[in-house]
């Protein structure tokens, strides 16, 4: 798919094609267990790729984003709530905090 310019279509900076566009490709793709992962368009990755794209620094990009774009690494998207039983992220109440050195999840 690389080779045949078929690779991380989802993002218009990088495939040229706008999200309308992209809309009926991923359409296609959705028929097809492989298709999406084989185009590096699969979540979480897309989502994950977007959000460091747009909002990422420099060296976010180069430390994150052009592995996933090249797709020599995977993402992840990882929620658990205690007592929350919902994949729905608005549900989220832990936080996450910096603490002098450290990162504090309470």
């Amino acid at each position: 798919a690389k080779a045949q310019g078929l690779w991380n279509l989802f993002l218009p900076e990088v495939s040229g094609i706008s999200n309308a566009e992209y809309a009926h490709l991923a359409e296609l793709m959705g028929r097809y267990r492989i298709a999406s992962e084989a185009c590096n368009c699969s979540a979480p990755d897309t989502g994950n790729m977007e959000l460091i794209a747009r909002f990422g620094t420099e060296e976010q990009k180069k430390k994150w984003l052009r592995p996933l774009l090249d797709g020599e690494i995977r993402s992840c998207f990882l929620m658990t709530e205690p007592a929350v039983a919902s994949s729905d992220a608005s549900n989220i109440q832990t936080e996450f905090r910096r603490e002098a050195d450290a990162y504090v999840v309470t």
